[in-house]
């Protein structure tokens, strides 16, 4: 993303001294280097500060950019006063937790910004005293050596640390600290390539103490974070932007393709024609099948549908299109109960919730699909071409009603108890239906309808009942044929 770029490349000019003007009134950081020593020689002569080892000599080879004149190439170890990493208590032992004292793990150094001055976790004066870890005052730089390697914070107050962190006390001076922090900030992903380990990155102390560090006078210090408090906000304010602008482009194709949908069922996405007939006729003659197939015996007679009223319909509809309840126009099966002593290895296969919760909205095998026996072959159970499988009983409110369309009949399979059927009456509305089934007005009414807290469960009058906008076929094959170009135009920005 553009605002981490920036923020690297800021950072960077920061510490090679181009991000301000240097300027000769600032003196040489070499004699703040003297004083640095000197505060720590006087430490060591108190019995306050352990003397240490002389780092390595920095070599030529080492430097990776040039600096101002008045600044000074460092090793971390040089200017810090103390540092230590800290210590992890017993985790099987409770009385080591949840006392008073703030506890750094490396998750609070993930989410923490330059500050910390709460924890996750913390333990007790009994977890501090059996354990490496130890009370690091205030003020200290924390800095991450496992894991997340290279985040680092200032804590502000009284804590103790895992051993993951390690804690560095510089001298008393918050513009010295300040530009650390800076430096340590700057260095974080190139801190990676000094990583080892095979199943966790990490460094130790030697590796961080060893660190090299181009040093300013404090002036030119005070002015890079001045500088800096300046530009990083405004940079974080855009990572902040870029991140909802990424969200909104990963949202526009779905949204995109409901707005259509959408456009579709209220007749905005084409022009009504005169020629088109009234839909007031199609749906007297789809009552006329319906009745046919019922004579036949070829679907259940069922009661009336109660009228629409004024306050169930949701939008205006063009004058030539009429709301009907999706019961006219379809019937719904409900699915195969069965004992779990029939099943078999092979026989008639049993679709579950699984079969049907698929990305492309079509029916899926599985390796490990139930079959039964034959004895509970029902023709009108089995799934045919053109039907619509909805999942109608689940334990997740997201899932219900998901729609899966049936494009080739699958040999042999019929749906079970969890499942049911939409099958349409009318051979020259299917495409259409379909439409609806992909619609958000169908994904909101089945969101507002289903009972259930535990379970969700759609009733039988929840589909049958649900309100249609009815269009003449002439323009419903318009709706279609439009669909099937601007659909795949957002399934390519998807």
């Amino acid at each position: 993303m553009i605002a981490e770029q920036l923020k690297k490349a800021v950072l960077q000019a920061a510490i090679q001294g181009k991000l301000t003007n240097q300027r000769p009134e600032d003196g040489d950081a070499r004699d703040l280097l003297k004083e640095i020593k000197a505060e720590k020689a006087r430490l060591v002569k108190e019995g306050k500060l352990k003397k240490e080892k002389p780092l390595p000599e920095i070599t030529e080879d080492e430097i990776p950019f040039e600096i101002p004149e008045n600044w000074v190439w460092v090793r971390l170890g040089n200017i810090i006063l103390t540092g230590r990493s800290g210590g992890t208590p017993d985790t099987k032992n409770t009385q080591y937790y949840g006392g008073q004292i703030p506890f750094v793990t490396i998750k609070d150094m993930t989410t923490a910004g330059m500050y910390i001055d709460k924890t996750f976790s913390s333990i007790t004066d009994l977890g501090v005293q059996n354990s490496s870890a130890w009370i690091i005052d205030p003020n200290h730089i924390l800095y991450s050596m496992y894991a997340s390697i290279g985040k680092v914070s200032i804590n502000k107050i009284p804590l103790a640390s895992s051993q993951a962190i390690f804690a560095m006390q510089l001298i008393d001076n918050e513009i010295f600290r300040n530009f650390v922090y800076t430096y340590l900030l700057s260095m974080e992903s190139k801190v990676y390539k000094q990583a080892a380990g095979t199943t966790q990155l990490n460094i130790n102390a030697k590796i961080v103490k060893e660190m090299l560090l181009p040093l300013p006078p404090l002036a030119e210090q005070q002015r890079i974070v001045e500088r800096l408090e300046e530009v990083l906000p405004e940079i974080d304010q855009l990572a902040h932007d870029e991140t909802k602008l990424d969200e909104l482009e990963k949202a526009f194709p779905k949204k995109m393709k409901d707005a259509i949908l959408q456009y579709a069922i209220q007749g905005k996405l084409t022009e009504q024609l005169p020629e088109d007939g009234d839909a007031r006729d199609l749906l007297k003659e789809i009552q006329q099948e319906k009745a046919k197939l019922v004579k036949a015996g070829k679907i259940k007679k069922t009661p009336p549908l109660p009228p629409i009223t004024e306050d169930e319909i949701p939008f205006d509809i063009p004058e030539n299109w009429v709301w009907c309840g999706l019961g006219e126009m379809v019937s719904l099966i409900s699915g195969t109960s069965y004992n779990k002593g029939d099943i078999a290895s092979d026989g008639i296969r049993i679709l579950r919730g699984g079969n049907v919760i698929d990305k492309k909205h079509e029916i899926k095998f599985h390796t490990d699909d139930v079959f039964v026996s034959k004895k509970y072959l029902d023709n009108e159970k089995q799934v045919k071409e053109n039907d619509v499988v909805i999942v109608g009983s689940t334990g997740s409110s997201t899932v219900i009603g998901k729609p899966a369309f049936v494009n080739i009949a699958p040999s042999d399979s019929q749906i079970g108890a969890f499942l049911r059927i939409i099958r349409p009456l009318y051979d020259d509305c299917i495409a259409y239906i379909h439409t609806i089934f992909k619609s958000s007005y169908y994904r909101e009414h089945i969101s507002n309808s289903v009972q259930g807290t535990n379970i969700f469960n759609i009733r039988a009058d929840i589909i049958l009942e649900m309100p249609i906008p009815l269009p003449p076929l002439a323009e419903q094959k318009r709706i279609v044929d439009r669909l099937e170009e601007l659909l795949p135009l957002c399934e390519k920005l998807e």
